[in-house]
């Protein structure tokens, strides 16, 4: 289940601590928060391990949330927030290898969405897809996150500017700057704003 499709009962049973509860809450968003991390940090070793971080702190911290309808963007932003933590940690015992990423199921990239009709369009889109999200992998992360937030997952500028704690002209110049580089990287799988292209042949 998706953040932002989470019932608000259902938190609202969690903070009142109805037995059960923080399980079924558990189950159902675990394999979202996994692909929101991964999205950003583009290695399944440690996307397991911040995810894992990202739920403990879901279960300290929920019941200071004030309006259950809001747990989907309260949640998310404990998971970037969480993201930029480790990346703090990581940068001050090695640098960022933008390499060792592992392959995954492709439900767990960050470009997905509903399949063309047939086998060889099918087969185009796998491709591209799967150049598109190697192609993010090479990304600065700052670049990477601004770009997931903002044409994957639709957040605005002034949020992710708010979750990052950085000027809004520094995320529209990191969305510009990392649109440019799939460009360049993507070349003919890409359309001007970095926006994947799918063939339309059956």
């Amino acid at each position: 289940m998706a953040l932002a499709d989470v019932p608000a009962d259902l938190i609202a049973r969690c903070q009142q601590e109805e037995p059960g509860a923080f399980d079924e809450l558990f189950a159902a968003i675990q394999q979202d928060v996994f692909r929101w991390t991964y999205s950003l940090v583009r290695n399944e070793e440690n996307a397991q391990e911040i995810s894992q971080d990202c739920l403990v702190r879901i279960f300290r911290h929920l019941p200071r949330l004030k309006d259950p309808e809001r747990f989907g963007s309260w949640a998310s932003r404990l998971i970037v927030n969480q993201v930029n933590t480790w990346r703090v940690k990581e940068r001050r015992t090695r640098l960022e290898s933008l390499n060792d990423a592992r392959e995954v199921d492709n439900d767990a990239l960050p470009l997905q969405g509903a399949g063309p009709p047939s086998p060889r369009a099918a087969a185009s889109r796998s491709e591209i897809l799967r150049h598109v999200n190697r192609a993010i992998t090479e990304l600065p992360p700052r670049q990477r996150t601004a770009v997931l937030l903002f044409d994957v997952k639709g957040w605005s500028i002034r949020q992710i500017a708010e979750d990052l704690g950085c000027s809004e002209g520094a995320v529209k110049f990191n969305i510009f700057q990392g649109r440019r580089k799939l460009r360049e990287i993507l070349g003919e799988y890409v359309d001007e704003d970095g926006n994947a292209i799918y063939s339309a042949a059956d």
